[in-house]
C-alpha cells in the first residue's frame, strides 16, 4: 500500500517536471558554479582551509553532547562573543543550522503567545516553525501598513535581509518606523544579507543602522557568505536567553564541532575585513545587469539573480543543458517558488570573472532561442 503510494508520488513529480535528483557538484565536472551561496568565496580561501586544519588538530572532532549538557566548549564561546561584539549586541547563541535557528526563534515566540506578521517570501524554516507550533500568523506582501494595523499586543514581524530566491531587499528603514508605530517587534533573517550588506558586511540591520532594541534578534547562517555551516542568533540578552531556555531545536541538538567552530571564527574575521571582495561582488552585479537586457530576470541589486521562465520543464531542461557545458546552475521550481518564478537561480560569487558571466549568458540565450 505504502509502496504503491511512493511510486505514484514519484511518477507524478516526474510528470510535472518537479522530480529532484542529487548532483555531485565537483569542480572537475562543473568548473563554473552559479548555484553556490559562497558570496565572498571564503570556502576556497587558503587561510580558512588552514584554520579548519588547525581546528581539527587542536580540538575534538565532535562536541560530545548538547550545548546544555557537555558540548559547550571555550571555542564556541569565543565565536559567540566575537559575533556579538562585532554586531554591537548583548549576546549570541550558536545553532546547528539556519533552519534549526529559525525553528527555535518561532517556537520560542509562539510559546510566549506572540502573533506573527511575516513577509510572504520568508524561508520555509519559518513556515515550518509556524506550522509545528500552531502559531497565529498573517502574511503581507506590499501591504504591510494594512496588515500591521489593529493587531493585538505581542506582535512580531519576521522578514529577510535579502530574499533567497529572487534577491529582493526590503526597506528596513520603513519597516522599523512602521513597527515602532504599531508596537511590533522586528526579527530579521540575515542568512543571505550577512557578509554582503552593511558596514563590514554585518547585514541589513547594520545597513539601516538598526539597534538591538529595534531588532532584538537576527539570525545569521554560516553556510552562505561565511562559506561554512551552522548558524548564530544574536541580539538582546533577555531574548537570546529565552532561546537558550525554550528553543527545542537548540536544547535537543548536539553542539557544533569545536574544530568547526575554530575554523568558523577565522572565516568570520576574514568576512569582516572582506571589503575588497564586496566591491568586486557589487561590480559583478552591475555588469550582470548590463548584459541581461531583454531577458526575463527579476530586478535585483544582490548576488541572487532570478531568471523567470514560468515552467518547471523549461527550467529543468535549461539547467541540464548548462550542466553539459560544465556550468552548475540549478533550476528552482514549485513549490519552492510560485509557478511564474519557475526558472534558474543564478548566484554570483566574488571569484567569478566578467567572462564567466558572459559565457553563462551566451549559453542561456542560445538555449532559449533554440526553444523557439
Amino acid at each position: 500500500m505504502i509502496n504503491d503510494w511512493l511510486r505514484q508520488q514519484k511518477a507524478e513529480r516526474i510528470q510535472r517536471g518537479l522530480y529532484r535528483q542529487a548532483v555531485l557538484a565537483t569542480a572537475d565536472v562543473y568548473p563554473l558554479n552559479f548555484s553556490s551561496n559562497d558570496y565572498l568565496s571564503l570556502r576556497r580561501d587558503e587561510r580558512v582551509q588552514r584554520a579548519y586544519q588547525q581546528g581539527f588538530a587542536r580540538y575534538d572532532g565532535g562536541s560530545g553532547g548538547s550545548m546544555q549538557v557537555c558540548g559547550y566548549q571555550p571555542v564556541h564561546q569565543d565565536l559567540e562573543q566575537a559575533v556579538a561584539q562585532q554586531l554591537g549586541v548583548d549576546k549570541a547563541l550558536l545553532f546547528s543550522s539556519g533552519y534549526a535557528a529559525n525553528l527555535g526563534i518561532v517556537s520560542m515566540l509562539a510559546g510566549l503567545g506572540c502573533h506573527f506578521l511575516i513577509d510572504k517570501g520568508v524561508h520555509a524554516s519559518v513556515y515550518d516553525g509556524l506550522a509545528l507550533s500552531g502559531a497565529n500568523y498573517r502574511r503581507y506582501h506590499q501591504d504591510l501598513h494594512k496588515k500591521i494595523a489593529g493587531q493585538k499586543s505581542g506582535q512580531v514581524l519576521i522578514s529577510e535581509g535579502i530574499f533567497s530566491m529572487g534577491g529582493r531587499q526590503p526597506d528596513f528603514g520603513e519597516i522599523a518606523e512602521v513597527c515602532a508605530a504599531h508596537e511590533t517587534v522586528c526579527v530579521i533573517d540575515e542568512a543571505h544579507s550577512f557578509g554582503v550588506l552593511g558596514p563590514s558586511g554585518m547585514g541589513a540591520a547594520a545597513q539601516y543602522a538598526l539597534s538591538q532594541e529595534q531588532v532584538p534578534l537576527r539570525m545569521i547562517a554560516f553556510g552562505k557568505a561565511m562559506g561554512g555551516q551552522g548558524a548564530v542568533v544574536a541580539g538582546q540578552a533577555e531574548w537570546v536567553d529565552a532561546l537558550y531556555q525554550h528553543a527545542r531545536s537548540f536544547v535537543y541538538s548536539t553542539a557544533m564541532s569545536p574544530a568547526l567552530a575554530y575554523g568558523l571564527l577565522a572565516s568570520f574575521r576574514l568576512l569582516c575585513e572582506a571589503d575588497d571582495a564586496r566591491r568586486t561582488l557589487r561590480d559583478l552585479i552591475a555588469y550582470f545587469q548590463q548584459i541581461t537586457a531583454g531577458l526575463p530576470f527579476r530586478p535585483s541589486h544582490t548576488p541572487i539573480q532570478q531568471l523567470r521562465l514560468g515552467c518547471p520543464h523549461r527550467a529543468q531542461a535549461l539547467a541540464l543543458a548548462l550542466g553539459k557545458q560544465g556550468i552548475l546552475c540549478q533550476a528552482i521550481r514549485e513549490p519552492t517558488v510560485p509557478r511564474v518564478d519557475n526558472g534558474l537561480r543564478i548566484v554570483l560569487n566574488a571569484h567569478h570573472q566578467p567572462e564567466d558571466l558572459e559565457r553563462l549568458l551566451a549559453l542561456i540565450k542560445a538555449n532559449l532561442q533554440n526553444e523557439d
